[in-house]
């Protein structure tokens, strides 16, 4: 399957910086059998579904191509996250413990990914980390801004798993 990873940070990211297929690591002993470049048109397209269909609504606003500014609402998140968390966490009994993909497996994606998206993270401005990550981690950093913080959008590419 396919989907895409950006390049999220707080400092404008210079192109000779920006995420690309060589970035990150990638087959054995990685979740990405290989990464791609998409064209300007794709990025755009993948950058408003981003904004538009991924994050959590009312929580960014589009400043410009590659620039969303966030609007606040952590705190909300941060509770539904919890609540979620906790009923998720109900549904581990003795019972169910080794389901293949019963409550323990279901759990822990969610801590891993609660916006439930195919796309991954980058969040480094200096394009020399060599992993991604899912959605909690950059929420977890959204948590940490303060309201009108600007976001820029570097590198985005496709990958394979």
């Amino acid at each position: 399957m396919h989907s895409k990873i950006f390049q999220i940070t707080q400092k404008r990211v210079e192109k000779d910086c920006y995420l690309n297929e060589d970035t990150l690591m990638q087959g054995a002993g990685s979740f990405f059998d290989y990464c791609g470049e998409i064209d300007e048109e794709e990025r755009q397209l993948h950058i408003e579904n981003l904004v538009n269909g991924v994050l959590p609504k009312g929580m960014f606003e589009f400043v410009s191509k590659d620039t969303i500014r966030y609007l606040g609402g952590a705190d909300e998140w941060k509770q539904n996250f919890a609540k979620a968390v906790r009923l998720k966490a109900e549904d581990v009994i003795p019972e169910k413990v080794q389901e293949w993909i019963g409550p323990v497996y279901q759990l822990e994606k969610f801590l891993k990914n609660p916006l439930d998206t195919g796309y991954w993270f980058y969040l480094d401005e200096n394009g020399v980390q060599s992993y991604a990550e899912q959605s909690y981690e950059f929420l977890r950093e959204v948590c940490g801004l303060e309201p009108g913080t600007l976001l820029y959008i570097g590198g985005v590419i496709d990958y394979h798993f």
